[in-house]
């Protein structure tokens, strides 16, 4: 008993903080390890009265104050490394937490993303797996008509505020049980479950009406609407993926058809967007496989019927699919960014062929149709011109036609214009008539040639006020010293009428279907002979 001393006599006392010996006694195994580590080497007089008499505890007031300094440093340092390991966890933690809120969550309307979408879909499915229940679940795909327009008026911030009171909209009309997830800036994908077809068209169906009321943003009001696509799990995909892919098919068909309403997929959605690909990836294939080629429409002068040009048109082979129609294949060709490189194959190719029947003494115009994104390219001009050079081809033999969408910004369209007009090229506007501003573009561009479009050629007997109009085209257009071509003539009181009213030039089955180079050959040299 003797042994016990000092400072565990007043422990038992109970004279001083208990606590105070806790702290101590970690203290006296960190300074033990120090003093045998160090090989007796550090000594101070406080630390050896410790380490060689640990249960003496320190009497007089200047030994406790530097006993109690060394414990608080040493307890510091033992406690504050728990201390920080504690904070590195929280921290990790929390970079975990905002590592899954980007993985999994959009950040301005904090609703799952795809990704997260894709995972929820799965878990609910391997419930219901192991349940041995079968689960009807319907997939929205919503697109915001027109979005990019707020975007682009009212700026982005509007935008984002107008696109988190829709969700705000949806989340009151669907609930907790819906599952509402942001593809895209404007694109939200919806998951349900356990609802029939006819549930979910009716949903549908609400989901469109949800449009209808305006948002009100900072002072504005905002009119939106919405293109739906529907598919149905199990009934058209068994998987996440093309359960997505189906409803984003089904969306843009809405689009194509008028925006602002619904479409469940259907299996010839399906067969459509197969030969959509098949169509798109053979386009790249039919250049280097000589699939593509050229037939020509004659022109031909009204008065006499003679042939003084033709018309190249584009035609395909598909291996598989047969003859595409060029109304089909063109515009896929513009969204793919295939159309330059076939443009250019069109003017090469009828170029080339301007000059085989130049070899004939045939000096026929040809005409060949540009889309707005050749006319766009910065090397055009440049381009027809070397071409037209190679083949030693009068330019002026050569026509380059274009239609009204192509010559919105009239600034630009002149400028091409003027650059074709410098190398003896002329312009005609095709489909004149059809656009929102014929009397515009007539009035403010450089063009040589108008032709008339076949609608108003085939009404042109039948309706009093078809007729009229179309007179008034030939009358303005030889008032402005424009040439005048007539398309789509297809009988004989349609190639009167014309004839009647003074116009110059037309084309037609009436005279002749798009045929071959060598039918050309021959027609031409047979209206010379009669």
């Amino acid at each position: 008993m003797t042994i016990i001393s000092g400072w565990a006599t007043e422990i038992m006392k109970g004279q001083v903080n208990n606590s105070l010996y806790v702290e101590y006694l970690f203290v006296l195994v960190a300074l033990g390890i120090l003093f045998i580590a160090t090989k007796n080497c550090f000594k101070p007089p406080y630390i050896y009265s410790i380490v060689s008499d640990p249960l003496k505890f320190p009497d007089d007031q200047n030994e406790k104050a530097i006993a109690n300094g060394w414990v608080q440093k040493l307890k510091n340092k033992l406690f504050s490394s728990r201390g920080k390991k504690t904070e590195w966890i929280q921290e990790i933690e929390k970079k975990k937490h905002e590592l899954n809120q980007v993985k999994y969550f959009d950040m301005l309307t904090k609703l799952p993303n795809r990704v997260k979408l894709m995972k929820d879909f799965q878990e609910r499915l391997s419930i219901h797996t192991t349940r041995d229940a079968d689960v009807e679940v319907a997939i929205f795909m919503l697109d915001i008509d027109r979005f990019r327009i707020i975007n682009e008026l009212h700026g982005r911030q509007a935008g984002d505020l107008v696109l988190i009171k829709i969700t705000e909209r949806l989340r009151t009309l669907l609930g907790q049980r819906a599952v509402i997830a942001r593809e895209s800036e404007d694109e939200i994908y919806i998951l349900i479950e356990d609802v029939t077809e006819k549930q979910t068209l009716s949903l549908a169906r609400d989901i469109i009406d949800l449009f209808t009321k305006p948002f009100k943003v900072n002072g504005s009001t905002f009119y939106v609407t919405a293109s739906v696509g529907i598919s149905r799990y199990p009934e058209t995909a068994q998987d996440m993926e093309a359960l997505m892919q189906q409803a984003e098919i089904a969306m843009y068909k809405v689009k194509r058809t008028g925006k602002n309403n619904y479409h469940l997929f259907m299996t010839d959605d399906a067969a459509a967007i197969e030969r959509k690909r098949r169509i798109e990836f053979g386009l790249k294939e039919a250049l280097l496989h000589n699939e593509l080629y050229l037939v020509y429409q004659p022109k031909v002068r009204m008065n006499d019927e003679k042939i003084i040009g033709v018309e190249a048109l584009l035609r395909w082979d598909h291996p598989i699919l047969g003859t595409v129609s060029p109304a089909e294949f063109i515009p896929i060709a513009e969204e793919s960014g295939m159309i330059n490189e076939i443009g250019y194959w069109v003017i090469y190719e009828a170029v080339r062929q301007a000059k085989e029947w130049q070899k004939e003494d045939m000096h026929l115009h040809i005409a060949v149709n540009v889309s707005a994104m050749q006319f766009e390219d910065t090397y055009f001009v440049t381009r027809i011109k070397n071409v037209l050079e190679l083949y030693e081809v009068d330019a002026k033999n050569f026509i380059v036609e274009i239609t009204e969408s192509v010559m919105q910004d009239v600034e630009h369209a002149n400028r091409v214009i003027k650059d074709l007009h410098h190398i003896g090229v002329n312009v005609a506007i095709d489909d004149f008539g059809t656009g929102y501003s014929s009397l515009s573009v007539l009035n403010n561009v450089f063009i040589d040639i108008v032709k008339i479009d076949k609608s108003f050629i085939d009404h042109v007997v039948s309706k009093e006020n078809t007729a009229s109009l179309v007179k008034t085209m030939i009358q303005m257009g030889k008032s402005l010293d424009f040439k005048i071509i007539a398309e789509g003539i297809e009988n004989i009181e349609q190639s009167n009428f014309l004839k009647e009213n003074a116009c110059e030039y037309g084309q037609g089955y009436f005279f002749s279907k798009p045929v071959s180079p060598a039918e050309v050959t021959r027609l031409t040299k047979l209206k010379l002979q009669n």
